[in-house]
């Protein structure tokens, strides 16, 4: 398995000479041809369920709680009962994704299929009033493959990659 460490970029608010701000937030891991993204530590529970010690992957403006193993997010009815995914009649895939702002900014999600065309992600950030803490969003793959997803917040953002599956019967 090849691993490269992958620098996020996150400006500071109005502060033009400052430059970016790079954080060491995680590694990649090969998976065929697809260099999914694997957070670099586990979530560290404290305090605030919705707080940003609860989400594994990001920096300091911007974090997400990527819950798919190994970069992987498998859709369909998991062995023990469960999901990650749905595979919706379409054939499109949703899963659900929490993340965390620092700041006080929109939550604006973005994504695109590397491997092969096909029609940009959806999301949906609900009740997004642009507050700082918790947000909830659904994000729809239009097809399986390996897809890179942004979250924007501000002037603050956040790039990972996951690779899109479908296990089992519909």
């Amino acid at each position: 398995m090849i691993r490269a460490v992958v620098a996020l970029v996150a400006l500071a608010s109005g502060c033009a000479s400052c430059g970016p701000k790079f954080e060491r937030a995680s590694s990649t891991a090969i998976r065929g041809t697809c260099p999914v993204t694997i957070p670099s530590h586990a979530p560290r529970p404290r305090g605030n369920p919705f707080g940003p010690s609860h989400f594994n992957y990001g920096n300091r403006y911007l974090r997400a709680h990527l819950h798919w193993r190994r970069g992987v997010l498998r859709a369909g009815t998991l062995p023990g009962g469960g999901s990650s995914a749905i595979v919706n009649p379409d054939g499109s895939i949703r899963a659900k994704l929490g993340w965390w702002r620092a700041l006080d900014r929109k939550l604006i999600i973005t994504g695109r299929r590397l491997d092969a065309p096909a029609p940009p992600l959806r999301a949906e950030a609900r009740g997004d009033s642009g507050g700082a803490g918790f947000q909830a969003s659904a994000l729809t793959f239009p097809t399986v493959g390996c897809w890179r997803v942004v979250g924007r917040t501000g002037p603050a953002g956040l790039t990972f990659v996951v690779k899109v599956v479908r296990i089992g019967k519909r």
